[in-house]
Parts: structure tokens; C-alpha cells; sequence
């Protein structure tokens, strides 16, 4: 696509990218613009071009929901890329655009919404991305953490949407550390009410969106206390998306928690096998501190973990699995190395433990192949 054709085609279609043009022109020019973010070049093409941008982002105002719909689709297409989400969030009217986002997914009777949080929680992967959004969430007086977590967790919120992608996008803003400190704020209840959506059937992308806001909150060894607690309770929730129905002799079943003691035989396990990983890094996290290793082992979650292990049928997962039961087998480090996180590791065997990783990843895809 060159400069020249780029600049013919701002001048045929941006005039009606704009709510105050005629329907059915408009109509036009914005089919135009979505099926050009369907095609690599398309989208860099729309997204480098400041008329372009605006046009597309003022539709998402326009009265017509045919319009604005297929104005976020558009939008939605092009945040598919991290360097070209970075332009929509560099765009001049990124602040007013943003929040006006939030509030119509907040809407209950706005039968969009599903298309805003795709959009939003596309543009929200990229961590710089999520900080930008946070920054003008964070700072509106119509929309907080709170209530964009009120919506989540009630199912009937908006009866003409489902909302299920507002997990992964609540998922990617606890990529930054102002949003986790609003999610964990004791007084506001908020994690507590998400935890329920780990085992919501209706939605893999809700519990994968819950099950990866919890792993990034738990980059923080600070909450880890108050999260293994009474409070929130968090590790027998993580664990019964791993357990099955098998049965323990007496001893092992006293040391579980109570919610994981004498589980149905057919009790299922977590079917989505990325989401069962994220569980198994959620609970490697936990045992970064001393008090949290005592705390996991002593709740058996050893006997758990070794019959997933069994169980387990996707072998990319193993690695992880085995990381943790070493952990949980394994003794306790020197005092000075008591909080793994901050280990310092030499360069050379950082090197060394993640190209180890990296072939152990490769045979087992070589395997998997060849049979």
C-alpha cells in the first residue's frame, strides 16, 4: 500500500466516516474499513492513518448499531497487534474514547456491550496498553475496578449480552500494579466474588479470564498471606479445578482441605487444558514464600497434584506439574533463599534452565508428532 494510494483513499472515505454523514455512505465506507482490517496491510494502513482513526472511533458513537458495531469489530481487528493497539491508545481522543467504552459495556440495557469488551480486552493484552487504560479508568468518576467487577460476576447483568470477555480483560488490567491493589483491597470484597467463575461451566473464556487475573495478582508475595486465609481462601478453589474423584486412605483425606475431602467419583476436572496450567503457575506462585510452602504442603495439595499428574493428558503440561511437585517434595532452601521470587539466579543457568525447558518442550512436541 503506498503513500499515494493511502492518501487517495482518505480523501474518498474518511468525509464519511464521521456520524453526521449520510446512512447509507456511511454504511459503505465502514464496510470498507472492516474488511481491510481482515488483511495484514489493511490494518496497518488504517491504524497509521491519523483520519483513518478517528473515523472509525467516532462511529463508535454513531446512533445506528449496525454502524457502531461494525466500527468495534473493525477496532477489535486491528488491536489483534500490540504495536498497532499501541496507535489506538496514542490516538488524541484515547481518553474520552476509552472511558466511553467502559461505560456503555457497564450499560445493562446497552445490546453492544459484547462487542466493546472484545475490543477493550483485545486492547488491553499488551501490558503498556492495559497501563494506559488503567490510567484513565483509574481517574473517571463513572467507572471503577468495583463496578466493572460487578458486572462480571453477575450472569444476568446485561440480559442481551453475556460479558463473558470482561474476565480476560479484567485479567489483562491486573497486569498493572495500581489495578491489583484496587482488585485486593480487603474492604471492597472484590476477588472473593470473582473466585466462583474458576469452575463456571457456561464459559471456558470466563474461568481462563479469572483463572489468569488470579496468577497475575499473585506476582504480588505480599497478598499471598491474606489470600491463603480465611478471608478468601483461594487454595482449596484452585485445587478442586485440578481434583478428580479418586478416593485416599484416611489419613491423606483428613489432611485436605474440607472442600476437597470425599469428592464425587465422577467429579471432573478443569476440560481446558491452558487453564489447568494457569492453575498449576497459580499454585507454584504460592509456594514462593516460606509461609506459603508450609501452607500449601500442609494442605496436601502433594496428593492432588500427583494424581492430575496421572491424569493429565496434555504433556506440555508436565513441566509444570513436575516444577511444583518438586517444590512440594522437595526440602526447604537456606534462610537466605526462604522467598524464591527473590533468588537471584546467574545469567548463565537462567540461560541454561530456560534452553533446558525448551528442549524438554520440544521432545515432548517431537512425541506427540510421531505418533
Amino acid at each position: 500500500m503506498t503513500e499515494h494510494s493511502k492518501e487517495d483513499l482518505e480523501k474518498e472515505f474518511s468525509p464519511f466516516l464521521n456520524p453526521a454523514a449520510r446512512g447509507d455512505v456511511k454504511n459503505i465506507a465502514i464496510d470498507y474499513v472492516l474488511g481491510m482490517t481482515g488483511k495484514e496491510d489493511g490494518k496497518q494502513m488504517i491504524a497509521s492513518s491519523q483520519k483513518f482513526l478517528d473515523g472509525v472511533i467516532s462511529l463508535c458513537e454513531d446512533s445506528d448499531d449496525v454502524v457502531h458495531s461494525k466500527a468495534f469489530k473493525a477496532l477489535t481487528n486491528i488491536a489483534t497487534e500490540t504495536k498497532l493497539s499501541l496507535q489506538i491508545v496514542k490516538n488524541n481522543k484515547f481518553s474520552e474514547f476509552i472511558v466511553n467504552c467502559f461505560k456503555k459495556i457497564l450499560d445493562p440495557s446497552f445490546n453492544q456491550a459484547d462487542s466493546v469488551c472484545k475490543f477493550v480486552s483485545n486492547l488491553s493484552r499488551p501490558e503498556e496498553c492495559a497501563g494506559c487504560i488503567a490510567t484513565n479508568i483509574l481517574q473517571s468518576q463513572d467507572v471503577s475496578m468495583s463496578k466493572i467487577v460487578t458486572a462480571m460476576c453477575d450472569v444476568k447483568y446485561n440480559l442481551k449480552s453475556n460479558l463473558h470477555f470482561l474476565a480476560p480483560l479484567l485479567a489483562n488490567m491486573s497486569q498493572v500494579p495500581q489495578v491489583r491493589k484496587e482488585l485486593m483491597t480487603e474492604r471492597e470484597y472484590i476477588i472473593q466474588r470473582c473466585l466462583p467463575f474458576l469452575t463456571y461451566e457456561e464459559s471456558a473464556i470466563r474461568r481462563g479470564g479469572i483463572a489468569s487475573l488470579i496468577k497475575n495478582c499473585l506476582f504480588d508475595t505480599g497478598y499471598h498471606e491474606w489470600l491463603l486465609g480465611d478471608k478468601v481462601d483461594l487454595l482449596p478453589r484452585l485445587l478442586l479445578s485440578l481434583a478428580g474423584g479418586e478416593e485416599f486412605d484416611d489419613d491423606d483425606m483428613e489432611r485436605l482441605p474440607a472442600d476437597l475431602q470425599y469428592l464425587p467419583p465422577d467429579k471432573q476436572r478443569e476440560s481446558d487444558p491452558d487453564i489447568r496450567k494457569i492453575i498449576v503457575e497459580c499454585l507454584f506462585q504460592l509456594c514462593a514464600t516460606k509461609k506459603g510452602r508450609q501452607f500449601v504442603k500442609e494442605k496436601n495439595t502433594y496428593v492432588i497434584m500427583r494424581e492430575y499428574h496421572k491424569w493429565e493428558p496434555e504433556r506440555m503440561n508436565h513441566p509444570a506439574i513436575m516444577n511444583l511437585i518438586d517444590v512440594l517434595i522437595g526440602d526447604e532452601p537456606a534462610p537466605e533463599h526462604e522467598n524464591l521470587r527473590e533468588v537471584e539466579v546467574p545469567e548463565d543457568l537462567q540461560q541454561k534452565f530456560a534452553q533446558d525447558d525448551e528442549e524438554e518442550i520440544l521432545q515432548i512436541k517431537n512425541e506427540i508428532n510421531s505418533q
